[in-house]
C-alpha cells in the first residue's frame, strides 16, 4: 500500500514539475524595471490637435487625458497648441504647426522626436530621467534631466535650442555643446552645433514689397529674418530657411490691397511690417478703334 502511495506522489510531483516547466515557457519573465514603458497623456489643448496611432494612418482629434504610446504622433494646426504630460511630472508644450512623436518612456531615458515646428520642455526639477529630443531631418539631439528650454526645427536640418532654466546638451555631427540658462545654440544642415550665444531679445525683419500696381491677382513676397523663424503674410505661413530668407506667393483681390508680414522667432520675439496700398486691375485696357474709313 505504501509503495502505491509513494508511486502516486512521485507521479504527481513529475506532473507538477512538467506543468511549471510549460508555464515558464508560455509566460515570459517579468520585464525589468528599467525597461518598463510609462505612457504619456494629453493635457490641455487649444484649437485643432490630432493624433495618429503608431499602428494607423488615420488622424483623429485628441481628447484631454488620452494616453500616448511609443510611435504615436500628434500634430497641431495653425493657432493650435497641446501640452503633453510625460513621466516624472514633466510637460512638453507642442506649439502651432508642429509634429511630435512619442518614443520610449523608460525609467532612465525617455526619447521623443520633433518634426517641423517647435516644442517647449518644462522638465521636473527632481527627475532622474534623461529626456532626449531628436529632430526630424537632422541628427541633432537635445537632452536634459531638468530645466526649461525650447527646440525649434524646420525639418530640413536647422535646429535651434534656447535654454531658459538649467542646461541642455545639444549634440550633432559628433560634437556636443552645453547650452545654459539664457543661451542659444543653432545646428545648421550637416553642421555641428554653433558656439553658444545669448538668446536674442528682438527679431529683425526685412521685406521686399511687390509693385504698387499689378495686373494679376497673385504676387510674391520675399524678405529676410532670423533662421527658422515663422513668417506669416496675410494668413499664409512659411518658415525662413537656414539663412533667414523667405519667399511665398500671396493671393490678392481686385482693387486695393495691403500686405501684413509678421514674424515670430524661436525665442518668441515678434516683429511685423505693413505694405503701402497695392492696387490690382486685371481688366483689359479700354481701347476704342475708329474703323469708319478703314475700308475706303
Amino acid at each position: 500500500m505504501s509503495k502505491k502511495i509513494g508511486l502516486l506522489l512521485l507521479v504527481m510531483g513529475l506532473l507538477l514539475f512538467a506543468g511549471l516547466a510549460v508555464l515558464n515557457v508560455l509566460v515570459p519573465p517579468p520585464v525589468p524595471v528599467e525597461h518598463v514603458i510609462h505612457t504619456a497623456r494629453i493635457g490641455a489643448t487649444v484649437g485643432q490637435v490630432e493624433v495618429r496611432k503608431s499602428d494607423s494612418n488615420r488622424w483623429v482629434k485628441v481628447k484631454v487625458g488620452q494616453h500616448l504610446f511609443e510611435g504615436d504622433e500628434i500634430r497641431t494646426s495653425l493657432f493650435s497648441e497641446a501640452s503633453v504630460h510625460v513621466r516624472g511630472g514633466s510637460t512638453v508644450v507642442v506649439s502651432p504647426n508642429t509634429n511630435f512623436v512619442m518614443g520610449k518612456e523608460l525609467v532612465e531615458v525617455s526619447t521623443f522626436k520633433v518634426g517641423a515646428g517647435q516644442i517647449t520642455a518644462d522638465l521636473s526639477h527632481d527627475s532622474a530621467t534623461e529626456y532626449q529630443f531628436h529632430s526630424q531631418g537632422s541628427d541633432a539631439v537635445a537632452s536634459a534631466n531638468r530645466g526649461e528650454f525650447s527646440l525649434s526645427n524646420d525639418g530640413k536640418g536647422t535646429v535651434i535650442v534656447d535654454t531658459r532654466v538649467g542646461k541642455v546638451k545639444l549634440k550633432a555631427k559628433g560634437k556636443e555643446v552645453v547650452v545654459r540658462k539664457g543661451k542659444r545654440s543653432v545646428v545648421l544642415p550637416d553642421k555641428a552645433p554653433s558656439r553658444v550665444l545669448a538668446i536674442p531679445t528682438s527679431v529683425a525683419l526685412q521685406v521686399k514689397w511687390p509693385p504698387r500696381k499689378l495686373d494679376q491677382t497673385k504676387t510674391t513676397v520675399v524678405g529676410k529674418t532670423s533662421a527658422g523663424s515663422l513668417v506669416m503674410v496675410n494668413g499664409i505661413l512659411v518658415r525662413a530657411d537656414p539663412t533667414g530668407k523667405f519667399s511665398l506667393r500671396v493671393p490678392l483681390r481686385e482693387g486695393s490691397n495691403r500686405l501684413v508680414v509678421s514674424v515670430t522667432d524661436s525665442a518668441g520675439n515678434t516683429n511685423s511690417k505693413e505694405s503701402g496700398l497695392i492696387k490690382v486691375d486685371t481688366r483689359p485696357p479700354n481701347l476704342k478703334v475708329n474703323a469708319k474709313d478703314l475700308w475706303k
